[in-house]
């Protein structure tokens, strides 16, 4: 009777770098989403990216919808080649595969930077017409290093030092992230494609020193050697990050108990109590600040914001605008509102649906709010509004300039009221009303990594 006996090696074997019971370990978080994009470029960490999440679904009986996305940059020549190996092999897994192109002028200066946004801008624009829900990245171990050597010549504070999470719920263009090989080396990823007998694309930028990422991989090498390898740096990202979450959930329990909002716009705290809190307290509360009234998360040069500190903390009263907002204060109280400037906020004609006002205002209207004949509906602020100030009933406890971007609807000349009215004004005593409704939205983006460094107009510290 022949027995079938496995061939034997001449050497030792290798054990598997990413064995199975590691894999599906790292790939689990993605079981509670039902639809996902997958940015794959070509080059060895995407690609295994490919390979293992396609094992991960395949053993576990994952049921959602994937996509892969590949963006050509097309800076270079076999770029479009590239872009066709990932889809073959993409469409080898049973994936769809979409390339997105990025097209027009290229830059002269910051390529891999511009680059860079550009794929986040384009992944973006497809996300949406899918309605995917997060994009699963193949960052890793040593991208994780080079991501904190990286910030660490920039002269980083504990929000850039923190690094890449693993979920990242506001990343670029407001993207959800998902990094499951963050805990991976290079090498294991690499490792992980040679017993599988996959091949890979190879980009000669990524070895070219005129780049700084080529120039840290090169330093970690020497510091792996002293004792500093990737883990050890990924350590330290760790625990910044979890010194940086700290802060942030003190930073919105100040804001909770601290600040109060007036539904139409401005915001303002107690001065006491501001100056009683610690520097770093202080400066993140007022890039929330700005945030909050401004509409937009803004990135302020750290000796701006720390000027703006000073005059708050010290001189007894006084006004000082950064970034377009406005700051005031008097001996008890620190208010700040969005500055109408030389371009107020624009003029929405035509209210119809769900839409969002200067980044501020949510409104909810019938898709026909008018009827036969009737004048459009518009939405503006104070300032471009058909009304007089003197048939406003100002707030009390607030400067009247304070509400130059408050939120007003008219029609045809004549004020409106929404059926929700808390975020409006009360302006004279005979407005109509209007089925519409108007709510002030949260701050839209991540607060964290906001300080500008003094010497750095692109990174923050």
């Amino acid at each position: 009777m022949n027995v079938a006996v496995p061939s034997v090696p001449d050497g030792p074997v290798e054990p598997e770098r990413l064995p199975t019971n590691r894999v599906d370990a790292l790939f689990s978080p993605l079981s509670s989403f039902s639809n996902l994009a997958l940015a794959v470029s070509g080059g060895s960490d995407s690609l295994c990216l490919l390979v293992l999440f396609d094992e991960w679904r395949k053993r576990t009986g994952w049921q959602g919808a994937a996509e892969v996305l590949c963006v050509d940059h097309q800076l270079r020549p076999e770029s479009g080649q590239e872009a066709e190996f990932v889809a073959m092999t993409a469409r080898a897994c049973g994936l769809d595969c979409t390339v997105l192109r990025w097209s027009g002028d290229k830059p002269s200066a910051n390529v891999q930077e511009k680059a860079r946004l550009a794929r986040y801008q384009l992944m973006a624009g497809r996300m949406r017409d899918t309605e995917a829900e997060a994009l699963v990245l193949g960052h890793h171990l040593d991208d994780q290093a080079e991501t904190f050597l990286d910030r660490l010549t920039r002269g980083s504070g504990v929000s850039g030092l923190s690094g890449m999470a693993a979920d990242e719920g506001c990343g670029p263009e407001g993207l959800r992230l998902l990094r499951p090989l963050l805990s991976v080396s290079k090498s294991d990823l690499i490792a992980a494609l040679e017993q599988r007998g996959r091949t890979w694309c190879t980009d000669p930028s990524n070895r070219n020193p005129k780049y700084k990422r080529s120039r840290l991989r090169a330093i970690l090498s020497l510091l792996a050697e002293e004792g500093l390898s990737a883990e050890r740096l990924a350590q330290t990202a760790a625990s910044i990050r979890r010194a940086r979450e700290a802060l942030e959930l003190t930073v919105e329990d100040l804001a909770a108990r601290l600040v109060t909002e007036h539904p139409a716009g401005p915001v303002r705290l107690d001065r006491q109590a501001y100056r009683t809190l610690a520097e770093e307290f202080r400066l993140r509360l007022l890039v929330y600040l700005l945030a909050r009234v401004s509409g937009k998360v803004s990135r302020p040069r750290l000796a701006k914001l720390q000027a703006l500190d000073q005059m708050l903390i010290s001189v007894d009263q006084n006004r000082q605008t950064l970034q377009g907002s406005v700051f005031d204060a008097d001996t008890d109280t620190i208010r700040a509102w969005k500055e109408a400037g030389r371009t107020p906020p624009t003029v929405v004609t035509g209210l119809a649906g769900t839409g969002t006002w200067d980044g501020r205002y949510l409104y909810r209207a019938p898709e026909r709010v008018t009827g036969e004949g009737d004048a459009p509906l518009c939405l503006g602020p104070l300032t471009s509004a058909p009304v007089s100030r003197r048939e406003i009933d100002w707030p009390e406890g607030w400067p009247k300039a304070a509400f130059d971007c408050a939120p007003v609807l008219w029609r045809a000349g004549e004020i409106v009221m929404p059926a929700s009215a808390t975020a409006v004004l009360t302006i004279g005593n005979s407005c109509r009303s209007a089925d519409l409704e108007l709510e002030r939205m949260p701050i839209q983006g991540k607060l964290p990594d906001n300080f500008m460094d003094n010497g750095d107009a692109d990174e923050e510290i």
